[in-house]
């Protein structure tokens, strides 16, 4: 499992995830792997979060990226695109019998720019839903185990935090779910889209932002 996170500022995005990824048999043995890479940069300024079976939701990055030119592509444009082909690949199936199609989801944000102004997006896309996409209406999205998660963010979270707050309130969701649920764990991965395009924090930055958190009353 995981927990992946978008969270949006005024004209920014902060992502958030972990790292680890479990296999289990039909025994019931499982193996967590904390080598899981859940955050993919598709353009300059467009992000995508991806969530549930990891080698299928791979493959289908893999393949939408390849389809890409250009850089300078809109969160919205790539939302639409990337659903498209996940319900093409999906109908290829359509006939393989099987026990049950995989289950994976995706979390595409970023920015759309507009003349001078870049307004934050964030979309969700799943294998459950048929690949309907999504739109976040609470300026965030939470994905894979995310109770602790809508509970920290339901007290902290507001669309007017700056770009430090928004950092340490997704640094600290993810290290207090790593702390109490072992289906998330590893090490955390955070990045922001803002106007200058999608760039990931150093590690040093995230300890920062643990050791300054305080608790919601």
């Amino acid at each position: 499992m995981t927990l992946v996170i978008a969270a949006q500022g005024i004209d920014f995005v902060v992502l958030g995830t972990d790292s680890r990824g479990t296999i289990q048999d039909g025994g019931g043995t499982r193996v967590e792997l904390n080598i899981m890479m859940k955050l993919t940069k598709i353009s300059k300024f467009v992000g995508i979060l991806m969530y549930g079976s990891a080698d299928q939701a791979t493959y289908f990055i893999h393949k939408f990226k390849s389809t890409l030119k250009g850089e300078n592509h809109n969160a919205s444009e790539i939302a639409e695109k990337l659903a498209d082909l996940c319900r093409h690949e999906a109908r290829k199936v359509n006939d393989v019998p099987a026990v049950a199609f995989p289950t994976f989801g995706f979390v595409i944000t970023g920015l759309d720019k507009k003349g001078t102004k870049y307004i934050p997006r964030c979309y969700t896309l799943d294998s459950g839903s048929g690949f309907r996409l999504g739109m976040s209406k609470h300026g965030f999205a939470l994905e894979g185990k995310p109770m602790i998660a809508y509970y920290l963010f339901a007290k902290m979270y507001n669309k007017e935090m700056n770009v430090p707050d928004l950092c340490t309130l997704v640094a600290q969701t993810l290290y207090d779910t790593i702390k109490v649920d072992g289906d998330v764990g590893g090490k955390m991965r955070i990045a922001i889209i803002d106007s200058s395009g999608i760039r990931e924090f150093p590690e040093g930055d995230i300890n920062t932002w643990i050791t300054k958190w305080e608790l919601p009353s």
